[in-house]
Parts: C-alpha cells; structure tokens; sequence
C-alpha cells in the first residue's frame, strides 16, 4: 500500500478514481481502510476517492503526537496537502466523524462538504463512568473486552447470524488495535465538544444515522446526537437508515449507498 510521512509517522492510504475529490475516515472500530469496502468501488466510479488509516490505528504509524481528534484533523490537512488536494467532501464515520467536525471547523475553505454518519458533536458526560471502567479493564485483559462488546452493540441478531465473514474480520481488526492507543484515543473522545464550533459550518451537510443505534455516540435514544447535529449546523439534514445500527455503511450498504450517492449528486458531482 501506498504511503507518506505524516507529521513524524507513516499514513498508509489508498487512492482511487478520479473526479471531485472524497476523502473516507474510519471509527477506531474499523481501524483499517477496508471499513469502507462497500462504498469504494461505488463512488470511485464518479469521484476520487481517499480512504487512509488514521494515525495509530490499522496499518498507519503512531508517531509521537498525542492520539486525539485534534492531531487526527491535523494529519489530515498534511495528508490532503501531500496528495495535492485543495478542497474536498470529508466523510467519517463515529470516530472519523468527529475528525471531520474538527478538521471542519478549523479549514472552512478546504470542506466542500461533510458526511457525518453514527457520530456526535459531544458524548454525553454519564459515560465517563464506565469508559473509564471499560478501559481498566482493557490493561488487564486486552482488546477481546472492547471488541466483545462492540460486536454485541453496534450490530443486529440478524446480521451477525448471516454474515459469520464480516463478523471475524471486524474482530480481526478491533482486537489488533493496540490497547495503549486505543485507551489514549477513547478517553481524548470523552473530552471532545465540537457543539458550539459547528455552528460556523455553512457547506452542505448530510447526517446519517442508523435508526437502531443505541451506543453512547448515538446519545441517551436512538438519533438524539444526530438530531442535535442538524439542529447545530445550518446547512445539514438528517438522513436515518432503517434496521442500521452504529455502521449503516456495513449493515445497509445498498441503503447507504443510495442516500450518500442522492447527496453527492445535489453537489454536482
């Protein structure tokens, strides 16, 4: 895989298509570009697409910058400067996300637009109890501890049962993360508030959300952190997928595809 050094380390990412440039952030979940395999091929078919591993996470180097949402945004300016890249649509989900709301708001000129999916402007303050619980126990007795509850959360029954494939590569992956890392990412998380920043924003926004989503980043129901983040940005509006939970772009690909690709096509690309 292709790479450059970002800021001290080396980011590996992937570049396909050519068009409108789109740039894809994963959450700490799918820590690797193949998160977005369901949507790469499709809208590479109309656009340059950039799908990289976040700093410390999936085959990306950690460097010795603080791991957090404000030195994520940070590599990613350098990264779209390394690959000579002005302006483009951010799209993240849960993790990336929130990377993309800081890199938002702090290069206005550089957002064409934002796709926000299964994320949050702030996570609510009752979680702080047991994430902390959560992470202690990670020292302990490793990665399985997250990753267990990940797979019991953030997917239905159903789709678990009928896809056995994805659900080995998903804990693959979230058990490969390293423990330290990861602790130093979910606790920068919890100090995160983006709430009053987003009002600045003025591109196009699409929030998507899965309708089923009951993870502490989808707030205290189902849609309440999507809805505050259309209330917050002026420009945005609510998109919910049916029988999705935390990852509509896993679970409802063709479903997601759809509405993302509406939303592109609103931009001219």
């Amino acid at each position: 895989m292709p790479k450059v050094p970002i800021r001290g380390a080396d980011c590996v990412y992937e570049d396909q298509g050519t068009g409108p440039p789109l740039v894809l952030i994963h959450s700490i979940g799918l820590s690797t570009r193949e998160g977005w395999r369901a949507q790469v091929p499709v809208l590479s078919e109309t656009h340059r697409v950039i799908s990289y591993d976040v700093r410390g996470l999936g085959e990306s180097e950690a460097g010795n910058e603080p791991l957090g949402v404000q030195t994520f945004a940070q590599d990613l300016g350098t990264l779209m400067d390394q690959l000579e890249i002005d302006r483009a649509v951010i799209i993240g989900v849960s993790l990336g996300g929130f990377i993309a709301q800081a890199f938002a708001t702090a290069n206005l000129e550089r957002v064409s637009a934002l796709v926000l999916i299964s994320t949050a402007c702030r996570i609510d303050a009752g979680n702080t109890g047991s994430r902390a619980e959560r992470n202690a126990r990670i020292r302990t007795e490793g990665m399985v501890v997250a990753a267990g509850r990940q797979l019991e959360t953030h997917f239905s029954d159903e789709f678990r049962a009928a896809n056995p494939d994805v659900m080995g590569w998903y804990w693959e992956h979230y058990c490969a993360n390293d423990p330290e890392t990861y602790i130093a990412i979910m606790e920068d998380l919890g100090r995160f508030d983006c709430c009053a920043a987003i009002g600045a924003l003025s591109c196009p926004t699409l929030v998507v959300a899965g309708a089923e989503d009951t993870g502490p980043v989808a707030g205290v129901e189902p849609l309440e952190n999507a809805k505050v983040l259309c209330s917050r940005i002026p420009s945005a509006r609510l998109e919910c997928i049916a029988g999705a939970q935390h990852y509509p772009q896993i679970e409802k690909p063709d479903a997601f595809n759809r509405v993302l690709k509406a939303f592109l096509v609103t931009l001219g690309g």
